[in-house]
């Protein structure tokens, strides 16, 4: 009995993985599905998804990207993201670095009522500062510009990002830091050359959440942007949809071209946005 106990042991084991196993399969099988059938449907005829919408394409017709790309006017609402995104983006990571630096390591008067005061913002929904921000850019005749996008999503974003980098920085080892100041750094040296670098994981976890809610960002482009040549991607293709509501390939095709970059900035930062998430949760 002595003997077998160990192989029975590790029967138990295998079979009890396989449960968690099969869940984890589900798990990245059911959002996986509704991707692969936009993408399989952009390339089929109108005719072929009608008769088998489930089925794979019998003639794969990748010239609906061109039709969609050249009557959705995809090609500006693309630039209009970029322009819109990289700015946002770039000023969220170098902001939120050095507000998080400032607050986890330095002393200065009413240093933690200013920090509460940038938690603050992520209390209240931007569906409740919509209203006031119309106002406002109307006031700066920022109406219908792509600054209108660009300044409201950077101070949106801001509290999530100074609190994310802030948790990450104060829990950094404090002899590292110590034998950077010994070594003579300035306060900015600090920062340049050790804390930075320490901070690349967080970094790029901000990068890829920001991208994401930046690039799919919708209520503000339909309330503060009504000139088609401004519009950007989401709200793009909301109105492409209701031009080829018939068309089913086509709308995929706009879709497809809407969310490739999100999937194409995953893909390129999966390993450090992963890394990223690992580390914040192991600090908690």
């Amino acid at each position: 009995m002595s003997f077998r106990l160990p192989e029975l042991r590790g029967r138990n084991v295998s079979n009890n993985a396989i449960a968690p196993t099969l869940l984890a399969l589900l798990l990245v099988l059911i959002p996986t599905i509704p991707i692969t059938w936009i993408l399989l449907g952009s390339v089929k005829s109108r005719g072929r998804i009608i008769s088998n919408p489930l089925g794979l394409p019998e003639t794969w017709h990748w010239d609906n990207f061109i039709a969609a790309w050249e009557g959705g006017n995809f090609s500006t609402y693309f630039v209009n993201s970029v322009l819109v995104v990289v700015p946002v983006v770039v000023s969220i990571l170098v902001l939120s670095l050095f507000a998080s630096y400032a607050f986890a390591l330095m002393s200065f008067r009413g240093r933690d009522m200013l920090f509460i005061l940038f938690l603050a913002g992520l209390t209240i929904p931007l569906a409740v500062l919509i209203i006031p921000l119309f106002y406002e850019m109307l006031a700066l005749k920022l109406l219908n510009t792509l600054w209108a996008l660009i300044l409201p999503q950077i101070a949106v974003a801001l509290p999530f990002s100074i609190l994310l980098l802030h948790s990450f920085i104060r829990d950094l080892p404090r002899e590292i830091l110590d034998s950077g100041r010994i070594d003579g750094c300035t306060s900015f040296g600090l920062l340049r050359y050790i804390v930075a670098p320490l901070c690349r994981p967080a970094l790029l976890t901000l990068l890829v959440f920001n991208f994401m809610w930046t690039w799919n960002q919708f209520l503000l482009p339909i309330m503060l942007i009504q000139e088609d040549s401004k519009r950007t991607l989401p709200v793009g293709l909301n109105f492409f949809q209701g031009q080829y509501a018939n068309d089913v390939p086509l709308m995929m095709a706009g879709a497809t071209i809407t969310f490739l970059p999100i999937v194409i900035i995953y893909v390129i930062f999966q390993r450090h946005f992963i890394q990223g998430i690992a580390a914040g949760a192991l600090k908690s």
